[in-house]
């Protein structure tokens, strides 16, 4: 299976916020073809299609050679999850070309809040289905997080429809979570065809962030992105701890991953020339791999 590269606009949504079409501009011109958007300037909190059109947009994807295969949409923090104008957010997606919707990030910290999580993730899904667009989760760490026998991951996987429940599987966030990605992306199979790829520094002590927690803590979700994770802990790919060439080769073989997606958190030095950077060391591993097959 050919596995095509994208970007994820959070990675310069500083940018974005500025000046969105002359990012996009930026980002086309390094050679980037596959978007995966991210919906409001995060400083205004308005939505990107109220500031400027749909057909604004459109035209501009379309002159710059962009192709937005997926859309980051999720709602704000202490919402129900089907609170979210879905059908606005279905319809204005697909005008742009999304085939997929993506739920970022849910704030889950225990098997009754996955259980609810799991239920509300389905009936979005088959909004989205009947739409024609596919629907995916994105994890962080905290979905790791231990259960009894179970990680809240695993109730989300195992109680979410495999019909219509897709999942983006975040390997860094998996790595920190204590998890190894390439065991969850091999258990996933066919539900997990999209990946983020982002890096992390090798200075960072806690790589799994649970083991800054004191044994038995129960520690509340957002806690661990205040104090354990740091913001300068994600650094360009290729300069940081995962090992590239030996991810890669394990992903091409398993031949399910249809785009590796770059999403760069990093914050030092200009992020124009980070991801810049990071669509090379891509292309290297990810193309490098197609080639040699």
């Amino acid at each position: 299976m050919t596995i095509n590269i994208g970007l994820n606009l959070f990675s310069v949504f500083r940018e974005l916020n500025e000046d969105y079409f002359g990012t996009l501009e930026k980002v086309a011109g390094m050679g980037y073809k596959n978007l995966e958007l991210i919906s409001a300037n995060f400083t205004t909190g308005e939505r990107f299609a109220d500031t400027f059109t749909l057909q604004a947009i459109k035209k501009k994807f379309d002159e710059l050679g962009l192709r937005a295969f997926a859309a980051h949409e999720g709602v704000a923090p202490g919402m129900s999850l089907i609170d979210g104008n879905w059908d606005k957010i279905i319809q204005e997606n697909a005008e742009l070309g999304c085939e997929s919707i993506v739920m970022p990030m849910t704030f889950i910290s225990s098997r009754d809040e996955a259980l609810k999580t799991a239920e509300e993730l389905n009936l979005i899904a088959e909004k989205c289905k009947t739409a024609g667009l596919d629907f995916y989760y994105h994890n962080h760490a905290h979905e790791f997080k231990q259960v009894g026998d179970k990680t809240l991951f695993d109730i989300l996987v195992e109680n979410t429809d495999p019909n219509a429940v897709k999942f983006e599987l975040d390997l860094v966030w998996v790595t920190r979570g204590g998890h190894d990605p390439m065991s969850v992306l091999e258990k996933l199979g066919k539900r997990c065809d999209m990946i983020h790829q982002k890096d992390l520094g090798t200075h960072v002590n806690a790589v799994n962030v649970f083991s800054a927690v004191n044994p038995g803590e129960q520690i509340e979700t957002m806690k661990i992105y205040r104090e354990v994770v740091q913001p300068t802990d994600f650094v360009n790919l290729g300069t940081g701890i995962v090992d590239f060439e030996s991810t890669y080769q394990k992903i091409n073989e398993l031949g399910t991953v249809r785009y590796a997606i770059v999403e760069n958190e990093g914050i030092v030095g200009n992020k124009f020339e980070s991801i810049s950077s990071d669509l090379n060391v891509m292309e290297k591993y990810v193309q490098g791999f197609i080639k040699a097959d």
